[in-house]
């Protein structure tokens, strides 16, 4: 969800299957908490008002979507400043990075730590990047928890001796062109077919063409869809709508979801 209120938030453990109650979603990612800087080797985490007013005033919600078996992961994200996931820092910057990132996942008592690798302002570094991944791996108090990526034009990520493969768990192949082909590449780079889902967007997928997408995924075997802001595109009608048409396609025809206050 992009900068979701605390209403937002809630409304996620409202939509459920209509067969066993059961949550739609599995997980929930809070997008986005920013890694600022002037230099690389300074970064600094920040939280903007709306994940502020999640994460320090209404964390009760979030314990509400875990009490239902919702997983909240954390995204990370650049902000068109000299500082990221992949700015050319040292070891130990990389390192304290990590554990910056780790120390809040447990102060908030989230799930994970999601990826997304985008607004920084300098050039990729996949040595840099890999380096914070495996730090906030070889972190003790992560131990049990998610580790996601945002997958878009990461190749270089994915190639030995530096294979962020080694220590993701998931990945969310966001291109949102509606296409599985997007996913067997990561396949190829040693990922999962059970830990990728498809990137959709109610912006360029509606609900006409969103079942088709999803049957696809589940006939390629892999783990399901990754649906981005929704809170920016649908009420609840529509939403019901749009997420029937998802659940239809590994339950059938007959299956539904219903947004149960």
């Amino acid at each position: 969800m992009n900068n979701p209120s605390p209403q937002n938030v809630k409304d996620v453990g409202h939509y459920l299957v209509s067969s066993d109650g059961q949550p739609f979603f599995s997980d929930l990612v809070l997008f986005a908490a920013n890694i600022n800087g002037s230099t690389p080797n300074t970064p600094v985490l920040y939280y903007n008002a709306e994940m502020s007013a999640i994460l320090k005033d209404n964390i009760s919600i979030v314990r509400g979507l875990q009490a239902k078996g919702i997983k909240v992961q954390i995204s990370y994200l650049g902000n068109h400043q000299n500082a990221g996931w992949s700015c050319n820092m040292s070891s130990a910057a990389a390192t304290k990075l990590a554990n910056a990132m780790v120390a809040d996942v447990v102060k908030y008592g989230l799930d994970g730590i999601s990826v997304d690798d985008e607004y920084s302002q300098c050039s990729g570094n996949a040595k840099a990047f890999y380096s914070v991944l495996k730090a906030i791996r070889a972190n003790s108090k992560f131990a049990g928890k998610t580790l996601s990526k945002a997958l878009w034009s990461d190749s270089s990520y994915f190639r030995s001796p530096s294979n962020a493969a080694d220590y993701l768990t998931e990945g969310y192949e966001m291109t949102y062109a509606g296409s599985v082909s997007y996913l067997a590449p990561y396949v190829g780079y040693g990922m999962s077919k059970n830990a990728l889902f498809l990137g959709i967007s109610p912006q360029f997928s509606p609900a006409s063409s969103v079942r088709s997408i999803a049957q696809d995924v589940e006939d390629g075997g892999y783990r399901g869809v990754m649906i981005w802001a929704p809170n920016a595109f649908l009420d609840t009608a529509s939403a019901e709508a749009y997420y029937t048409q998802i659940v239809k396609a590994q339950a059938g025809e007959a299956e539904s979801v219903d947004y149960v206050p």
